[in-house]
Formats: structure tokens, sequence, C-alpha cells
């Protein structure tokens, strides 16, 4: 049985409000669903809910809105405007540390903005997963390997001398893309271990056994000499 793909694009206004009256209705309904789902949960957003927090009629919602996820999607796309910068600078700090804490550092940013995309709406940020990738937001990629062709592969390009891998290219995939499609799952699946140390060491030395395959093949010391 077939499911159907998650979109990879959030929903989007249906018309954007260009005077401050309008922008202030279009505010004034974020920040009511904003607080619904601070306060009782992803249950209790409704739009009517909305409209009695925000003081927007039903009908003026519709005019901006053309449903409920076009709302919340207004609220992670400034958490994801935010993480994009706390990113670049994140980056910039990595320069000169070691592969495997430059890994260790990367996926603990991952799990700590998917746990804090999860908590703001489970049942959102699952369906619209693809869309919500922090590393290519705002970017203007074509496809998941134009991402990992620009931002994975040069990184390790930068940690040339500590890989050993023949198939970088192939590296950078799977870590710009398959160990993030893992950590989703265990989102999904096993939860209570997303911001486990077990999870984030498992990741590491997946991660560091895909661009040093020649540490597997080393001889084990022989501890019975």
């Amino acid at each position: 049985m077939s499911s159907t793909p998650p979109p990879k694009q959030l929903p989007s206004l249906r018309k954007h409000p260009s005077q401050s009256r309008s922008r202030a209705l279009v505010d004034a309904v974020e920040q009511a669903c904003l607080k619904i789902l601070d306060e009782s949960g992803e249950a209790a957003l409704t739009v009517a809910h909305i409209s009695d927090i925000s003081g927007v009629a039903v009908g003026s919602i519709y005019q901006y809105f053309p449903n409920k996820d076009a709302i919340i999607a207004l609220l992670y796309e400034r958490i994801l405007d935010e993480e994009s910068a706390e990113l670049l600078e994140m980056r910039k700090t990595l320069q000169g540390v070691p592969l495997k804490s430059a890994l260790r550092s990367i996926f603990a940013n991952i799990i700590r903005v998917e746990v804090r995309l999860s908590k703001l709406n489970k049942t959102f940020h699952l369906r619209y997963h693809s869309a919500l990738h922090l590393g290519m937001w705002r970017g203007d990629y074509r496809s998941t390997s134009e991402f990992t062709e620009a931002t994975w592969l040069p990184l390790l390009q930068i940690y040339a001398h500590e890989i050993t891998t023949k198939h970088t290219a192939l590296a950078a995939y799977l870590l710009g893309q398959g160990l993030r499609s893992m950590i989703r799952s265990v989102q999904e699946d096993m939860p209570e271990q997303l911001q486990s140390s077990v999870l984030l060491d498992s990741l590491v030395t997946m991660a560091m056994a895909c661009l040093r395959p020649s540490d597997l093949n080393s001889p084990r010391p022989n501890n019975l000499a």
C-alpha cells in the first residue's frame, strides 16, 4: 500500500498583507496560534479558537490563510530563519576542530533543531518534514544532491587529511541525507531516545565509519598475549 509523499514546500498565505492594518491582522493570528500551541497543545488548535484568541473574525482569517496549516507554517518559517542564522555562526566555530568533534557538534545541532520543531506541533512537523530542512532553508538548491554538493562535500574536503574513503561524494550524501533521515525515524518511532547520548555517539560512530572505512579493517590489538 503506497503512502502519499510528504510535501516539499510549506503551505503559504492566500494573499500577503500589504498595509499596516492587514499585517497587524496576520500577526495577531500568528501570535494566537503560538499561544494556543504553547498553553494547550496542538489538539486545541482550531481556526475558531484562533479567532477567539486573536479577535480576528473567521472570515477575515480565511482571506489570508487557506487553512490552519498555513498559519502554523508562519511559526515554522520564523524558527527556521532564526535557526539558519544560528547555523551560520556554528559553522564558524568548526574551523580547526578535529573531524570527530565537528561531526558531534553538527549532529547535536540537527537533533536540537528537530526537537524544537517537533515540540511546537508534532503532527505538522512530521507531515512537512521534507520542507523543514534547516540546511536547505532559503537556499537556492533544486535537490538534496545539490545541497550536499554545496555544503557537506566542501566540509569533507576541509578534512581530507583525516578521511580515507575513496567515495567522498557518496559519503557526503550519506551524512547529509541518510543520517538526517535516521534522526527523523528515531523521532517518530523512538522519541524517548532522541536526546540520548547513545544516539549521538552512534551517529558519530556511523559517520566516522563512512569516512574512515580503513579503520574497520585495521587489526585489533591482541589482548590475549
